[in-house]
């Protein structure tokens, strides 16, 4: 079911660099403000979050290629056309199916749990 809900896009902008609840938001709360700067004390404001929590949110997204970030700064600038694209069908999909958004990113297993997972992965000798 969520394969007919959901695009394509974003449950695999989900599973590759979305982690979060907060980080979906502070994704979705810089793209309704594209030339707007933020602090991580003004988006943890927003955010609802500690300042420490929204400093570490924000590092994460722009080492994702979400944000460009200077001076403790940061402002939304995908690192791609792509990524914007499947940003703003992610603000679409979240409007419309916030609770299957929400629990897509719940049942995620931790990125600590994925990398475990991943150093035990069969590899063919090069």
């Amino acid at each position: 079911m969520t394969g007919d809900l959901i695009p394509h896009a974003v449950r695999e902008l989900i599973a590759e660099r979305l982690d979060s609840v907060p980080e979906l938001e502070a994704v979705l709360l810089f793209r309704e403000s594209p030339g707007r700067t933020w602090t991580a004390e003004e988006a943890g404001t927003r955010l609802y979050v500690s300042t420490t929590v929204a400093a570490h949110v924000l590092d994460t997204l722009a080492g994702r290629g979400f944000f460009a970030a200077a001076g403790g700064a940061y402002r939304y600038q995908p690192e791609s056309v792509d990524l914007a694209i499947a940003v703003d069908q992610l603000a679409d999909a979240y409007r419309r199916h916030l609770v299957t958004i929400t629990e897509m990113i719940h049942a995620k297993p931790s990125r600590n749990v994925r990398d475990f997972a991943n150093a035990f992965r069969l590899r063919k000798p090069t």
